[in-house]
C-alpha cells in the first residue's frame, strides 16, 4: 500500500503550491486591472524608459536614443526591424559574451524559433521578460481559474495536481545561458514545486531522451493511475488532444500496466529512468478496473469526467488556427469543464493574456512592451505603413503588430496580424488572425490564413463533417495553378461524397476571398482540389518534428505547405481507402 504519511505530504504540498499560485495570480489580475485603466500613459512612459536605459548601447547610439523624447521622434528616427538586423549583435553576444550591444538587460535565456529547416533564430530574453511569462503565463492561469469557481460555484479552485504536456530538453549556449522554449527556464526556476503541482516527475518533464522515449505513454500512464487529477495544461490545444487520442488507442496496454504496477516492456527508455519510475509504482487493480470499464464504454460520451471526475479546468491555446482541436477537446471534456486560452505570445514577447476563463480574445499587457500597429488594410500599399498606438485602434479592424520589447528589439515586425475585438478599460482586446508570411497568392489573389480558417469552419457547419486539421498548398506545376486543400477528417469519408465536399470548401473559399473566386470564374486559377489525408497524419507530423528536436511548445499548425519536406510528408499520406458508397 501507499505510504499514508507520504500521500498526506503530497496533498498538503499540492494545496500549498496551488494556493500560492492562486494568490500570485490574483495579484497579477489586480495589477492588470489597475494598469488597464491607465494603459496609454503606462505604454508611453515605458517607451521613454526603454530608450533612456538603452541609450548607451551600440544600437542605442546608432539611432540616437539619447535625443528621442516622444513617440513621434522614435517613429521618425528608428526604422522597422527584423531578426536579420539583430543577428550580428546576437552572434557577438553568444560567441564573445559581449554586452550592451542591443540592450542593457542581459539575456537570461535564448528562445529558439520553431523553424523545421535552417539554423534556428536565437531570440534574447531578459529577466523582465521571463518575469512577465511567470506572471501572465503561469500564475495568472490559476488566478483566473479560481475567480471562475468563486463566481460560478461560490468556492475557490479545487486543489489537485495536473497533467502538464510540457517537455523540457536542457540546452545552453557556449557561454552557459539556457536556450530553447521559454517555459524551460520558467519551470526550472520552480523545480522544487513541480512534484506537488503536476503528475509527471521532473525526470519525465526534463529529459535529454525525449526523442527516443514514447513520452505520450509516460505522461498518460503516470496521470491515469491518479484519480484526482485537477487540471490539464499545454501550450497549445493539440498537445492535450494528442494525449487523449493516445489513451483512446492504447488504453488496454496502459490499464494492464497500472494493474501490474509497471512500465510496459515495449517502451524504450534508459534503464536508470525505468528503474526510478517503477520504484514509485505499485499494482492498483481497483484503479485499472475502473479505467477499463470507462474506456470500454467508448468515447461517444465525454471521457475526461469519467476517468478524472475532479478535473476542474483545461489550459491551452485553442483560438485561431487551433479551433479544430478546441472542438475535439470539448468532445472529450463535455460542456461543463471551462477552458482557459492562456496567452497570446511570440518568441519575442508575451503580448497579451486571457483575463477570464473562456475568453477567445486577449488583453494587451500595457507594461509588457511598447506596441505599434500598422492597419492591415494598408499592407499591400507600399509607403502607407504609418503606425498607430493603442489609443488610435478601432474595434473590428485588423492590424500588424510592431513591438519594442524588454529584451533589446526595437520596432520589430513579427508579421502577426491581430483583430481588435473590444477594449478592457484602455487596453485593446485582440485575437490572432494570420501571419503575413503565411499568405497564398498564385495570381495576385492574396488569400490569408484567416480566410482559410473561416472557410473550414463554415465547411464543417455546411457538411457536418468534423475536420481534425487542415492545410493548403499552392500547386503551380499545373496550368492554371490551383489550391489543394488537405483535410484530416475524423472518419473515413465515402468516395461518392468527395466532390460534394470539394464544392463545399471551394464555395466558402470564394466567399472568404472574392478575388480568389473571381480568378476561378475567369479561369485564371483552376478549381480547388480537395484531398483527404489519413487519420492521425497531423499528430504523426508533430511527433516527427518533436523527434527532430522541435519543442512541443513551439509547434504551430501547418496551415501552408510551403517546403519540400512538408510537401513530401503530407502528400505521402493521402487517404487511399474510402468507405463503401452503399
Amino acid at each position: 500500500m501507499r505510504n499514508p504519511i507520504s500521500a498526506f505530504k503530497t496533498k498538503a504540498g499540492n494545496k500549498a503550491v496551488v494556493n500560492t499560485l492562486v494568490a500570485r495570480g490574483k495579484k497579477v489580475m489586480r495589477e492588470l486591472d489597475t494598469n488597464s485603466r491607465n494603459a496609454e500613459k503606462i505604454s508611453d512612459d515605458l517607451l521613454l524608459r526603454i530608450l533612456e536605459e538603452n541609450k548607451d548601447t551600440e544600437y542605442g547610439k546608432k539611432y540616437d536614443f539619447e535625443n528621442i523624447h516622444s513617440y513621434e521622434e522614435y517613429r521618425e528616427k528608428v526604422p522597422f526591424s527584423a531578426y536579420d538586423d539583430y543577428e550580428p549583435y546576437i552572434k557577438r553576444m553568444i560567441e564573445n559574451d559581449e554586452k550592451n550591444l542591443i540592450s542593457v538587460y542581459e539575456p537570461k535565456h535564448y528562445a529558439l524559433s520553431s523553424g523545421s529547416v535552417g539554423v534556428p533564430k536565437h531570440i534574447p530574453v531578459s529577466q523582465a521578460e521571463l518575469d512577465k511569462y511567470s506572471k501572465y503565463g503561469a500564475a495568472m492561469a490559476f488566478g483566473v481559474a479560481d475567480e471562475f469557481y468563486r463566481t460560478t460555484m461560490g468556492k475557490g479552485l479545487p486543489p489537485g495536481r495536473g497533467l502538464n504536456a510540457l517537455e523540457l530538453r536542457p540546452m545552453q549556449t557556449k557561454n552557459g545561458i539556457p536556450k530553447g522554449p521559454i517555459s524551460s527556464t520558467i519551470l526550472s526556476s520552480h523545480k522544487d514545486a513541480i512534484p506537488y503541482l503536476v503528475t509527471s516527475p521532473w525526470s519525465v518533464i526534463c529529459t535529454d531522451n525525449g526523442d527516443i522515449i514514447d513520452m505520450k505513454y509516460l505522461k498518460t500512464r503516470i496521470a491515469l493511475e491518479q484519480k484526482d487529477v485537477a487540471f490539464m495544461e499545454s501550450a497549445f490545444m493539440p498537445g492535450m488532444v494528442d494525449l487523449i487520442d493516445y489513451m483512446k488507442e492504447h488504453y488496454e496496454m496502459i490499464c494492464s500496466d497500472i494493474y501490474h504496477g509497471r512500465i510496459n516492456k515495449e517502451i524504450k527508455m534508459p534503464a536508470g529512468l525505468r528503474k526510478e519510475l517503477e520504484a514509485r509504482m505499485i499494482p492498483d487493480r481497483t484503479r485499472a478496473a475502473r479505467l477499463m470499464r470507462e474506456f470500454k464504454k467508448g468515447f461517444d460520451t465525454p471521457i475526461i469526467p469519467r476517468i478524472w471526475p475532479k478535473l476542474a479546468w483545461i489550459g491551452g491555446i485553442g483560438t485561431g488556427g487551433f479551433f479544430t482541436y478546441a472542438n475535439k477537446m470539448r468532445k472529450y471534456t463535455g460542456k461543463n469543464i471551462p477552458f482557459n486560452n492562456l496567452t497570446y505570445a511570440a518568441s519575442e514577447s508575451l503580448v497579451a493574456t486571457a483575463r477570464h476563463m473562456g475568453d477567445t480574445s486577449y488583453v494587451l499587457i500595457p507594461d509588457g512592451g511598447f506596441y505599434e500597429f500598422i492597419p492591415a488594410k494598408n499592407e499591400y500599399e507600399p509607403g502607407k505603413e504609418e503606425t498607430l498606438t493603442i489609443k488610435d485602434l478601432e474595434i473590428g479592424e485588423d492590424y500588424e503588430i510592431v513591438l519594442t520589447n524588454l529584451s533589446g528589439f526595437y520596432r520589430y515586425r513579427i508579421n502577426d496580424v491581430v483583430r481588435v475585438m473590444g477594449f478592457y478599460n484602455e487596453c485593446p482586446m485582440i485575437t490572432f488572425i494570420y501571419r503575413k508570411n503565411q499568405l497564398l497568392s498564385i495570381a495576385g489573389e492574396k488569400t490569408n490564413e484567416e480566410a482559410v480558417r473561416w472557410s473550414v469552419e463554415q465547411f464543417m457547419k455546411d457538411t457536418g463533417l468534423t475536420v481534425t486539421d487542415y492545410s493548403v498548398y499552392a500547386d503551380t506545376d499545373d496550368e492554371p495553378g490551383h489550391y489543394v486543400i488537405l483535410m484530416e477528417p475524423d472518419h473515413i469519408v465515402k468516395k461518392k461524397d468527395i466532390e460534394y465536399y470539394r464544392e463545399a470548401i471551394e464555395k466558402r473559399l470564394m466567399q472568404a476571398n472574392p478575388s480568389y473566386g473571381m480568378k476561378i470564374n475567369t479561369g485564371v486559377l483552376g478549381k480547388t482540389e480537395l484531398i483527404f489525408v489519413q487519420q492521425e497524419t497531423y499528430m504523426l507530423y508533430r511527433d516527427l518534428m518533436i523527434m527532430k528536436g522541435v519543442s512541443p511548445d513551439q509547434l504551430k499548425p501547418v496551415r501552408v505547405i510551403d517546403t519540400p519536406i512538408k510537401e513530401k510528408f503530407f502528400f505521402g499520406l493521402v487517404e487511399d481507402s474510402y468507405e463503401d458508397d452503399e
